[in-house]
């Protein structure tokens, strides 16, 4: 598994972003109805956040965690 990190520097892009892993999908598509529009939904949110990064306003990536490095990784690097 890649982290966000590893995958932008693969990928070399500017994020815009970032959508979680959400139940709120799996529901609204079986409904028809497009997850952006639950506005209690991770995933809804996640994707309004991105719209509005593509319009030109700041939004916080609210649902990317950090990677957290371990004892060694902080000692050696990486």
């Amino acid at each position: 598994k890649l982290s966000m990190e590893e995958l932008l520097a693969i990928q070399r892009i500017n994020l815009r972003g970032a959508i979680p892993e959400d139940q709120s999908v799996l529901r609204a598509s079986n409904q028809g109805e497009p997850v952006i529009l639950d506005a209690t939904a991770d995933a809804g949110k996640a994707y309004a956040d991105t719209v509005d990064r593509l319009l030109g306003e700041e939004r916080p990536f609210r649902f990317i965690e950090e990677e957290k490095k371990g004892f060694l990784k902080r000692l050696f690097g990486g």
